[in-house]
């Protein structure tokens, strides 16, 4: 089987530090603006939020304290969610019985 999981091109650190010049500080305000709006969304639905992180970009000192602060924004509603990575969504859609998953 074939899984897709997605992949987030807008909270990339790569669009958003190297091609738009964006700052840390930028960037941990989208993640955390993206999380409260998806947070209120998946009432209705199921959704998955992804972060594609590079420790070469967010792994800067002067930058990684702001990525601490939005980590710790999402963290903060931990009971509520499922902090995870694609591998495990992979793992749990595939233990799923047939047919749930197209």
């Amino acid at each position: 089987p074939l899984l897709s999981v997605p992949y987030p091109h807008e909270v990339n650190d790569v669009p958003m530090i190297v091609l738009h010049d964006g700052t840390g500080q930028a960037f941990a305000d989208m993640a955390i603006d993206n999380f409260d709006e998806m947070r209120r969304q998946c009432a209705g639905q199921p959704l998955v939020m992804g972060i594609a992180l590079h420790g070469y970009l967010m792994g800067q000192p002067y930058r990684l304290k702001h990525l601490r602060r939005a980590l710790a924004h999402i963290a903060a509603y931990r009971d509520e969610l499922w902090i995870t990575t694609p591998g495990a969504i992979a793992a749990y859609c595939l233990s799923l019985p047939d047919g749930i998953v197209p």
